[in-house]
């Protein structure tokens, strides 16, 4: 049979799910065409591997026809629209009751797929579990659910109809405690087998790139899985040379070329972004390594969540660091009333003002609007992993969707998503003092990226891209405090200014640290009993100067009452001028981290310019359902009786 990249395979899944489902396809007579279609999306001749009425007799003697049958590998059940396929999938596990009692060993499916047109149900049943299947005995058999529009997301599910078995099908959310913990695991067996520092942090990236990709279709289905389980010795002796040799296939431009598809090479394919530029010095690997990097390989990493990322390494730090650098994990939740307050909630006003708009100049409007999307700029001066970048990112790309969708509704299928998709990672900048946090957050920009092209691909009916990768976020490894922001973006270019810079009280602050306020705070005076945080403050102040950027911030309350107040807020309003334009007084801050951190914060948003509303968000009512109040002014001297003292609380 032909052999598809997962590319091609893509584009046929999204024409097969768009032409059933304008068809509305519901008479039974028809699910041998649809069925026919079906194996094409995988460039495979029904007729040469499975047969329609497949006859096997029941308990009673009766003959019985199974509706399609794949010997070995799958079963089909179909019905009409609307019946249950629940019934559906019994009447299949039946007929491999039936199978086993006629002793057709060789003929028992692995999988069993059953479908109304609409909506298939998808069960994978291990096959060295198969002889247990009469009974059935306290077995729980994961079905995969997915409707018939959804059908090009779940094509690594199908990875057996290319002869690409999965391991494993496990449908669970990955991005849970499980998953997270998982690569702590990893993260500790590497460094008890003597990595350390550098290399670790380098290995660990990569690993989590290709968990990623390998789930997603940058790699073909369960690649790496692969590659590690049936290319390097059991006792992992010779692992870290086959990683060196995989790493070093990634980073050249020649494996996107003809290597024979029986060769481990064929699954994988040049990446560039620098990621598997260089050379690690691997120690020796052991089982347990080996072990634990198969353990994270078992997990389901396609729909993984941004906020993943920053519980993942953050989980590797110890409490005491943790506290020490001030940096916890902001859930993704808290980092959205960043990302809607500083800017999504207005963008998305202004394209319903113009899409509402019914003139001859609607399209140029939404064309300028379009145009506006792909030249903001973003700052993140304490990045840590990226999770604010990646966030705002994702919610810029969806609203280039609706864009996009306002423009071309009529002509899906036939656009060049290059052209239309303009919104690149090129557009985020960020500032982290660690590095190996600056590699993750490139790492999942890159695969935030990648998660919105293929939604494009779902939305607008072609298969999108951006691999190899020719567009990275500019993110600086230093000390944000004692450089120049301009350095790393121009404030002329900048748009927005954001994160979650670190807290440290003046009780847990370092020598670095205190030497770090002495050089921000100048001649300013009285400020010693200040927060490590109110040193972003005033670089952002400095920053945007003479400027219409906006930034925020979240913050421990402490800095909104008490002794802080006069001295740090003074500051601000007295020597730089600025303004609130939007408040979040204080909430639980949640922290999606391993070793939780409990704090109540504050969110605040400034900027050099005025405006005449400013908007204040309140949670003392209700925490889940805030109030939000529209006023001319949100914070005036006296600053603690108009903005925080009767909210503050810990």
């Amino acid at each position: 049979m032909p052999h598809l990249s997962w590319n091609e395979v893509r584009d046929r899944a999204i024409r097969f799910s768009r032409r059933w489902k304008e068809n509305a396809a519901s008479e039974r007579s028809e699910k041998q065409t649809f069925w026919n279609e079906f194996f094409d999306v995988f460039g495979i001749r029904r007729a040469s591997v499975a047969s329609f009425e497949e006859n096997v007799r029941n308990l009673r003697g009766n003959t019985s026809a199974i509706d399609l049958l794949w010997r070995g590998k799958l079963l089909v059940e179909h019905k009409s629209p609307g019946e249950d396929l629940s019934m559906a999938a019994a009447q299949a596990f039946t007929y491999i009751e039936d199978l086993t009692r006629e002793n057709r060993w060789d003929e028992i499916p692995r999988f069993v797929l059953v479908s109304d047109f609409a909506n298939f149900v998808l069960y994978d049943l291990e096959p060295d579990e198969q002889r247990d299947l009469p009974l059935f005995a306290g077995r729980k058999i994961e079905p995969h659910h997915f409707a018939l529009a959804d059908f090009p997301r779940h094509l690594r599910a199908f990875a057996f109809m290319l002869g690409q078995t999965r391991v494993r099908l496990d449908p669970e959310d990955p991005a849970n405690e499980k998953a997270y913990t998982r690569m702590c695991e990893l993260h500790d067996s590497l460094k008890a087998g003597g990595f350390a520092g550098h290399d670790l942090e380098r290995l660990l990236c990569r690993v989590l790139f290709c968990l990623f990709a390998e789930d997603t279709g940058i790699f073909a289905p369960d690649a790496f899985t692969q590659f590690i389980r049936n290319e390097t010795r059991p006792d992992g002796s010779d692992l870290g040379a086959r990683l060196n040799e995989l790493f070093d296939w990634l980073n050249n431009p020649l494996a996107s070329g003809s290597v024979a598809d029986t060769d481990w090479r064929y699954s994988f394919r040049y990446v560039n972004g620098g990621l598997f530029a260089e050379r690690l010095g691997f120690p020796s690997f052991t089982k347990a390594m080996r072990d634990a990097l198969l353990f994270c390989c078992d997990f389901e990493w396609s729909r993984i969540s941004p906020a993943v990322f920053g519980s993942l390494f953050q989980g590797v730090i110890d409490d005491r660091a943790r506290r020490q650098q001030g940096a916890h994990y902001t859930s993704e939740r808290d980092i959205m009333k960043v990302v809607r307050s500083l800017f999504l909630d207005d963008l998305s006003d202004e394209l319903k003002t113009i899409q509402a708009d019914r003139s001859t100049r609607r399209r140029a409007n939404i064309d300028a609007f379009h145009e506006k999307l792909s030249g903001l700029q973003f700052l993140d001066p304490a990045c840590g992993c990226g999770n604010f970048l990646v966030l705002a990112y994702r919610e810029l790309r969806a609203l280039e969707f609706d864009v996009i969708r306002s423009l071309h509704g009529d002509e899906q299928g036939i656009l060049d998503m290059r052209r239309f998709c303009r919104v690149d990672v090129d557009q985020f900048h960020g500032i982290e003092i660690s590095e190996w946090p600056v590699r993750i957050a490139e790492v999942a920009m890159w695969l935030m990226d990648h998660q919105m092209n293929k939604e494009a691909s779902g939305l607008f009916g072609l298969s999108y891209e951006r691999l190899p990768l020719t567009s990275s976020p500019h993110i600086v490894c230093g000390n944000a405090l004692r450089m120049d922001w301009n350095d790393v973006l121009p404030k002329e270019q900048c748009s927005f200014v954001l994160g979650n810079p670190p807290f440290v009280g003046k009780h847990y602050q370092n020598s670095e640290q205190r030497a770090d306020m002495v050089r921000v705070f100048g001649d300013f005076s009285n400020t010693g009993d200040l927060d490590y945080v109110t040193c972003w403050y005033v670089k952002a102040a400095e920053y945007t100067a003479g400027t219409r950027i906006t930034f925020a911030f979240v913050s421990t309350n402490s800095i909104t009452q008490g002794e802080q107040v006069p001295v740090f807020w003074g500051i601000l309003f007295q020597r730089f001028h600025l303004k609130i334009h939007f408040a979040h007084r204080t909430f639980s801050w949640q922290s999606e981290s391993r070793g939780r951190a409990h704090v109540h914060v504050v969110i605040i948003g400034l900027a050099a310019l005025d405006l005449p509303v400013k908007r204040l968000t309140d949670y003392d009512a209700d925490p889940k359902n805030p109030t939000v109040l529209e006023v001319p002014n949100i914070s005036r001297a006296p600053l603690k009786t108009r903005f925080h003292i009767r909210t503050a609380h810990r």
